[in-house]
C-alpha cells in the first residue's frame, strides 16, 4: 500500500501552507512545502502575466518534479500544500493557446510516473477573506493579484475538485470564510473531525 500522501489546495490565501504545517505535527507527516520566493520570475510576472506566465510555469513545474521524485523515496506520511495540477490551472490561466499546448505536453511527460496524493484537502473561502489573508501575509508581489484572477481560480478550484470527487477520488472541500484555524484550536479541530473519514485515526504514527 502507499504511504499516505495529503495534498492541500486552494485559491491563493486560502491557508494551505499553515494547514499543512499544523497536520504534519499532528500526523509526524513530512511537510513538503512548493518553493515561491525562490521563483525569480515571479514578480515580473505579476508586473506582466503574458510576457512571464510561460517562464514562471515551467520553473513551478520543474521544481515540483523534482519535489515529486524526492517524495517517492520515502517511507514516511506526507502532507503537501500543493497538489501538482495546480501548475494546469495557474498555466491554463495565464498561457495563450500555442503556449498552453506546450505547456501540456511537458506537463503530462513529467507527470507520466510521479506519486500523486491519495488524499486531497480543498481548502475555499470568500473573496474578500482571501484578499484580507494575502494582504496580512504581506508579499510584495501579491499586491497586484487582481479579483477577477481571484475568483477565476476559485471557480477553477472547484471543478478540479467536482471532477476527482466524481471520479471516486479520496477529497473533501472545507470553506474556511469563517474559521480560524491557525489561532483557534476549537476551529482546527473542526477540520481534523472533517477530515477523519479521508485518513482513519488521527494520531502520531
Amino acid at each position: 500500500m502507499n504511504k499516505p500522501f495529503i495534498a492541500i489546495e486552494g485559491p491563493i490565501g486560502v491557508g494551505k501552507s499553515s494547514l499543512a504545517h499544523k497536520l504534519s505535527q499532528t500526523l509526524n507527516y513530512y511537510e513538503e512545502r512548493e518553493i515561491i520566493d525562490e521563483n525569480p520570475f515571479l514578480s515580473d510576472f505579476y508586473d506582466d502575466i503574458s510576457k512571464w506566465s510561460f517562464q514562471t510555469e515551467m520553473f513551478f513545474l520543474c521544481n515540483r518534479y523534482k519535489q515529486a521524485k524526492d517524495i517517492a523515496k520515502m517511507t514516511q506520511g506526507v502532507v503537501s500544500d500543493y497538489h501538482i495540477y495546480k501548475n494546469k490551472i495557474f498555466a491554463r490561466n495565464t498561457l495563450d493557446d500555442t503556449e498552453f499546448d506546450k505547456f501540456d505536453r511537458i506537463f503530462n511527460i513529467l507527470t507520466e510516473d510521479i506519486q500523486m496524493p491519495n488524499m486531497i484537502i480543498f481548502l475555499d473561502a470568500h473573496l474578500d477573506v482571501l484578499k484580507q489573508r494575502i494582504a496580512k501575509r504581506n508579499r510584495s508581489f501579491e499586491y497586484q493579484i487582481e479579483d477577477d484572477y481571484l475568483l477565476k481560480l476559485k471557480q477553477d478550484y472547484l471543478a478540479f475538485y467536482n471532477s476527482l470527487k466524481q471520479n471516486g477520488e479520496n477529497v473533501i472541500l472545507i470553506n474556511t470564510s469563517e474559521i480560524d484555524f491557525v489561532n483557534n484550536e476549537a476551529d482546527y479541530d473542526y477540520i481534523l473531525e472533517q477530515i477523519k473519514p479521508m485518513i482513519g485515526d488521527i494520531g502520531n504514527e
